[in-house]
């Protein structure tokens, strides 16, 4: 059995269509849960209708939380599901007929590699308009990523995993069961605990059409030289972004910093405490540790905010990385 979670938040120009392509899969062995995340338009009265029709396949869950936003959105659905695998699925998008039963397919020959791992498994997809009109065949061209940086010292510092094509066993989810209070989006987190304590395989295939309409909650930008260009300049909103990242990792250490291997409590501490330190020697661990995003430009423009002063010093020590019993 799978379990497939939808956030619903104003959704109603396109949640058929992505629950209509759930309901033409090939693979059938599995339930839908859809939470609505406080709707101000028609979605909710189109859920119920399909709960209705298709009871015993679609699921609504009815909590009392309104707008939590989407990352802990699904955390909250992820309380919910009891099945071996779970997916997790954008309400604007549209799945390939046979989505589901290549990714299950995959992960049964992992698991057979891997028995006792978390596991977590990806796609590519296809970026499409709102009408559906392919914009680029293959998403990870187009966003210049590379899924095979899955190391946890390149995850720490950039995500390639695109939480409409996940799917993760068992294991993993019971990874999950601390909601992180300072996070960028679930599909991050879930790649670095997946990277830290069990398997990151994808599926080189686009299994998606992931519909960019201008009201995405995330979506994917063409990654040009102006694009680089023009966020480098903006040192100021550069420096908060990188702070986002650090206090991602910072929460993930205070988590699973007791789960971690010496060396990745090594890898982990030093990459949030980049900006304790002087900027030579944040440059030093950048290259040691190997903190590279995927691209020239990408690391040009992490290196040159690296090399901006920093105002903050001290607010980590040697005790706060020995000491298990540390807070953040």
């Amino acid at each position: 059995m799978i379990d497939i979670l939808i956030s619903a938040y104003n959704g109603e120009e396109y949640i058929r269509e992505q629950i209509d392509s759930i309901l033409n899969q090939t693979y059938t062995d599995w339930r839908l849960l859809i939470r609505d995340d406080g709707s101000k338009d028609r979605t909710l009265e189109i859920i119920e209708g399909y709960v209705g029709k298709f009871n015993k396949k679609i699921y609504f869950i009815n909590d009392k939380d309104k707008h939590l936003g989407a990352s802990m959105s699904f955390f909250k659905l992820l309380n919910y599901s009891t099945a071996d695998y779970i997916m997790f699925c954008d309400q604007d998008d549209v799945w390939i007929a046979d989505k589901i039963e290549i990714t299950l397919n995959k992960m049964h020959d992992l698991e057979k590699l891997y028995p006792d791992k978390p596991i977590l498994i990806h796609s590519n997809l296809k970026v499409v308009n709102g009408g559906l009109k392919i914009i680029d065949e293959f998403f990870w061209k187009y966003q210049k990523l590379n899924p095979n940086l899955k190391r946890l010292n390149n995850l720490l510092i950039q995500n390639n995993v695109t939480g409409c094509t996940v799917m993760i066993n068992r294991k993993l989810k019971d990874l999950l069961e601390t909601v992180p209070g300072n996070l960028i989006m679930h599909d991050w987190w879930f790649a670095l605990v997946a990277s830290a304590f069990g398997v990151i395989d994808y599926i080189d295939e686009p299994l998606i059409l992931y519909r960019q309409h201008g009201a995405n909650d995330t979506g994917a930008k063409k990654y040009r030289i102006s694009y680089f260009i023009n966020r480098s300049l903006k040192y100021d909103e550069a420096v908060k972004t990188i702070n986002k990242i650090i206090n991602q990792g910072k929460e993930f250490y205070s988590i699973y910093r007791n789960m971690l291997t010496k060396e990745q409590k090594d890898i982990v501490y030093n990459f949030i405490t980049l900006f304790e330190v002087g900027r030579f020697k944040r440059i030093y661990r950048i290259f040691k540790y190997k903190f590279f995003k995927y691209g020239f430009l990408r690391n040009l423009g992490f290196i040159i905010v690296m090399l901006i002063p920093s105002k903050r010093k001290g607010a980590y020590n040697e005790d706060f990385y020995n000491n298990s019993n540390s807070k953040l």
